[in-house]
């Protein structure tokens, strides 16, 4: 189990990579589709085994990168009239 959390996690950075990598503004749903397109595909030419059903693993991927998006959108790309006041 502590081996399949790990895989889980160090493909969350790949995640994280692919998301930066191909932003830029407006297209969200190419974005997404080029993000699990890149991250399967690296998983696959490292022969990386995923712990669970790809069909599974994909609906994660999706959430996972909706949930990135989301929290760098609120904190790392805000635009200036969308930033809290201190």
């Amino acid at each position: 189990m502590e081996e399949a959390l790990s895989v889980l996690k160090d493909v969350k950075l790949i995640i994280d990579s692919a998301v930066v990598l191909v932003e830029h503004p407006g297209d969200g749903e190419n974005k997404k589709k080029k993000v699990m397109e890149m991250v399967n595909k690296f998983i696959k030419s490292n022969n990386i085994v995923i712990p669970i059903p790809a069909m599974i693993f994909n609906y994660i991927l999706a959430s996972a990168i909706d949930w990135i998006v989301e929290w760098l959108n609120n904190n790392v790309w805000k635009k200036e009239d969308q930033k809290q006041p201190e």
